[in-house]
């Protein structure tokens, strides 16, 4: 009897545990997929994003304009606008599938059809997962002032202004200082 209270004091104390672990941090700007930026001339670049696995299509694309506009200000402008090549044109999202589970053996169509089995909401869903990693490229041409921009020009400091914050930067396109969390006495 003893025992049996052991063990099973050991294996709630193993439950709780597993379930009060510490989350991982967020991932700073630069770690969320691979960047380049490329000069294709004096006020001209091409920025590409490939992103980490299970990020969306529409988020990449935010990030790319994010790196755009960081890129835009560290090269001392303050517009830019996207060029539409024939590259930006060929773009598609990633290709996804949709996967359904193996079906359970046989006791499983049994108790399936019996009247009191509640097989879970999650069995026989399909998911859907992404087949090819998101890429997103943009070239861009940079201009100093408003009037030199085209009327459609972004502004770099109102992105990282406005989405900057989302992804770590500041409004200059610097990394935020990373905030640690108090240590327990």
């Amino acid at each position: 009897m003893k025992k049996m209270i052991i063990v099973a004091a050991i294996t709630a104390a193993l439950g709780f545990t597993g379930c009060a672990t510490t989350p991982s941090k967020p991932l700073t700007f630069e770690q969320l997929g691979r960047y380049s930026a490329t000069p294709l001339n004096a006020q001209s670049y091409r920025i590409s994003f490939q992103a980490r696995p299970n990020m969306s299509y529409g988020t990449a694309e935010e990030i790319t304009l994010v790196k755009a506009a960081q890129t835009t200000l560290h090269n001392g402008y303050q517009y830019f606008k996207v060029i539409d090549d024939p590259s930006n044109r060929t773009q598609k999202p990633p290709r996804q599938a949709v996967i359904y589970p193996d079906p359970m053996p046989y006791p499983y169509g049994y108790y399936r059809r019996h009247p009191g089995f509640w097989p879970g909401p999650f069995y026989d869903v399909p998911q859907v997962v992404t087949l090819d990693p998101t890429q997103v490229s943009y070239s861009i041409t940079c201009y100093k002032t408003r009037a030199l921009a085209p009327q459609d020009a972004f502004d770099a400091r109102l992105i990282l202004q406005s989405l900057g914050a989302k992804y770590g930067l500041d409004t200059q396109g610097n990394p935020l200082p990373v905030e640690t969390a108090p240590a327990k006495s």
